[in-house]
């Protein structure tokens, strides 16, 4: 769908890409509930206008939720934590302008695509990230979410997950650039191995976890990734969400798990929204 932002380039923090387009729902008679998306494009490139998903959009639109579209910084320029962090900021930077948006603060979801999708997940599964002594009042809003909506989203940011589901040679692409590594020599070093745990989204999932929907471009056939599988494929397999819906069934929480051999529902991301806000009648 053609739709022109309500509020375009908003500033949400101090750094250059920090800045969102607003798409504002219908006023159905009080304050809407909010979809934040994070496009993708490997952490390097992407656009929140060009890359915003215009099924996310035209489903969340109709169903009265509002949907916001975020840049972040790249790791050409920062390293992570700073995609994760300016993925906090922005949630927190939306629910500190509530008020203005008509906007519900306690009913705000997370969406993203690949990239975007991980920074995203790394948010909902982390949970609140508010720092409460900040002298910045948005950093003093909470970050928590209702739910995440991902596309061809990866869970993780270590090479070991694939231990037992893919045995090829590609790693992941741009890791030596997304932590900030002189050379790939370093990926397994103690010390990157410990940053690799706390960057990878699955390794945060607990019983606080909210509900999430992840879909995919290619089949599920079985928990593994083809040997020969091109570099895409193994990063937006499945698989990943596979891998995460093990643990949210291990702790009974609720996950929606869609790829081209089980595509989403027409209308489903709006409705698995909707209900997870406790809005679905």
């Amino acid at each position: 769908m053609h739709r022109t932002p309500d509020y375009r380039d908003v500033v949400y923090g101090p750094y250059e890409r920090n800045v969102l387009d607003v798409y504002l729902a219908e006023n159905r008679g009080g304050p809407t509930p909010a979809v934040i998306f994070f496009h993708g494009g490997g952490y390097m490139n992407g656009d929140k206008a060009e890359n915003l998903s215009q099924q996310l959009l035209r489903e969340c639109l109709q169903a009265g939720i509002t949907v916001i579209s975020a840049n972040y910084r790249f790791i050409t320029k920062k390293p992570f934590p700073a995609p994760m962090q300016d993925g906090t900021r922005a949630i927190q930077f939306v629910r500190h302008q509530a008020a203005e948006w008509n906007i519900d603060p306690a009913r705000i979801a997370t969406s993203g695509s690949s990239a975007g999708g991980h920074i995203a997940l790394w948010n909902a599964l982390k949970g609140d990230l508010s720092r409460p002594d900040s002298a910045d009042p948005v950093e003093r809003t909470s970050s928590a979410v209702s739910a995440f909506v991902g596309f061809d989203t990866q869970v993780s940011k270590d090479q070991r997950f694939y231990e037992g589901i893919y045995d090829g040679q590609h790693i992941q692409p741009n890791l030596q650039l997304f932590y900030g590594l002189g050379s790939l020599d370093e990926l397994y070093t103690p010390a990157n191995l410990k940053v690799a745990e706390e960057a990878s989204a699955i390794n945060h999932m607990s019983e606080k976890a909210p509900p999430v929907l992840m879909t995919y471009g290619y089949t599920f056939v079985e928990p593994r990734i083809p040997t020969e599988a091109p570099v895409g494929e193994v990063i937006h397999h499945p698989v990943h969400g596979y891998m995460l819906k093990q643990l949210y069934d291990k702790y009974g929480k609720t996950f929606v798990f869609r790829h081209k051999g089980d595509p989403l529902r027409e209308g489903e991301i709006a409705r698995f929204l909707l209900d997870s806000f406790g809005l679905l009648h």
